[in-house]
């Protein structure tokens, strides 16, 4: 381990001690890179925005290689409205060619800094049953395999292999290049209410029928706010000369200053969710319309530790419900949101929705100015109730299965396993984060 040598992930919550970080700009580079790893028995870990707070990108030997000059693109087909792309371009520049081109993307999250190769190999999504998560936007992708070889994964030419690898956890080799499909251009017609916890209980099946909707639930308020939104073409509204107020003071500044006093004494957060659940969350918004990537996404800048799972769409009611009486119970006070989303099933192996339409739970640990606040216990009591009813973890958040669970969790673990084998059959791309999901 190089101990003079460090790379940091965004939230601070693991540090990376390879022997060199190299930083490619060609796919020529980054062959090289990977024949010499080849050559002189080498690791090699790729990391993009480093958003995941998981140890899916820790290393502590061999090469880092960080692809933040690797973002540029490489080819567009208007007439197709398809996209290349070098893989560690991010969520935000690719919407914003979109927009420049009259195009969008289907679905995003609430975060655009990520990679498009980070996005799709640990499953990231957005929330709608009508619309995919970002790994099924994508067309093809390059993978640069341990010996330095070139595959193309193209769901046109081969759908069940492309299916197989897509939300490749790394572990298959480098991605290169990504091909996603944009759509026609459209606007969000958003509105949001305030509910309480039974009202969202009994709110549950609106997913079904509203085109994109999440639940941000604060706990120790019996607050929810309902967030729905649907494709439009009318005009986006002007844009409101308080947003940096809003969005960055309110959002960011003025709450991490609540987070990091609250950490102190925890008797104090049910009223720290109070008031930023009226300052942020409780005024109603009216069929606010605005272009897909304000709609979709929102700053957020507070350091954070973050579970995640997909559970299957029938469990929802008696999860939330668990969730809600284990709060009560065990005294747990947790700062909001937990939020609840849901995606359509998707066709990727490794993806939380695979095989069937899922709601997300995820709940949250913030870190205000850097300061671990310890809510391990809670994760761990959330992950059991996840656990007894078929969740599933995203991969760039915290998970506490063992192989053995995710192996029964997944009907082509094995599948993705031999594939894994096959294309590295030397473990150049596994750190001890894959040695933990895999044999």
């Amino acid at each position: 381990m190089n101990k003079g040598l460090k790379w940091i992930n965004w939230s601070h919550s693991f540090i990376s001690h390879p022997d060199q970080i190299v930083y490619p700009a060609t796919e020529q580079e980054l062959v090289q890179l990977t024949k010499t790893a080849k050559d002189t028995n080498q690791k090699i870990k790729v990391v993009g925005s480093g958003h995941s707070c998981s140890l899916i990108a820790a290393t502590k030997s061999g090469y880092l290689i960080d692809l933040k000059n690797y973002n540029k693109v490489i080819h567009f087909d208007a007439t197709n409205k398809l996209l290349t792309v070098q893989s560690g371009t991010s969520l935000e520049k690719i919407a914003n060619f979109a927009l420049r081109n009259k195009l969008a993307l289907d679905n995003l999250g609430t975060i655009v800094e990520q990679s498009i190769s980070g996005a799709i190999s640990t499953g990231t999504h957005g929330s709608g049953l009508k619309h995919d998560a970002i790994d099924q936007s994508i067309v093809a992708f390059t993978l640069i395999t341990a010996n330095g070889h070139l595959k193309i994964f193209d769901k046109r030419l081969n759908l069940s292999e492309f299916n197989l690898a897509v939300v490749s956890l790394g572990a298959l080799g480098i991605i290169s290049s990504v091909t996603i499909q944009l759509v026609a251009d459209y606007h969000l017609k958003i509105n949001t209410t305030t509910l309480n916890f039974k009202e969202m209980i009994e709110k549950l099946d609106l997913a079904y029928t509203d085109e994109y909707m999440r639940f941000w639930w604060a706990p120790h308020t019996d607050k929810v706010q309902y967030w729905k939104a649907s494709k439009t073409q009318h005009n986006v509204d002007t844009k409101s000369n308080f947003t940096w107020f809003n969005d960055i003071f309110k959002g960011n500044i003025l709450h991490e200053v609540g987070l990091w006093l609250t950490s102190f004494n925890f008797k104090n957060i049910p009223r720290l969710n109070k008031i930023m659940y009226k300052l942020l969350l409780e005024p109603e918004t009216k069929d606010k319309v605005v272009n897909f990537l304000d709609g979709f996404t929102l700053p957020i800048l507070v350091k954070q530790k973050v579970m995640e799972y997909g559970i299957p769409i029938e469990e929802t009611k008696a999860v939330l419900l668990k969730i809600n009486t284990l709060l009560e119970e065990k005294n747990h006070r947790v700062h909001m949101p937990i939020e609840i989303r849901f995606a359509p099933k998707d066709d990727a192996a490794l993806s939380m929705a695979h095989g069937t339409p899922t709601c997300y739970i995820g709940i949250i640990a913030y870190k205000p100015y850097g300061k671990v606040i310890d809510f391990g216990t809670y994760f761990k009591d959330v992950h059991d109730i996840f656990a007894a009813h078929q969740g599933r973890p995203h991969w760039a958040k915290v998970t506490f299965y063992s192989k053995e669970q995710l192996a029964a969790l997944y009907p082509k673990w094995k599948e993705f396993n031999k594939l894994k084998q096959q294309l590295d059959p030397k473990e150049m791309f596994t750190n001890d984060f894959l040695k933990r999901l895999f044999d």
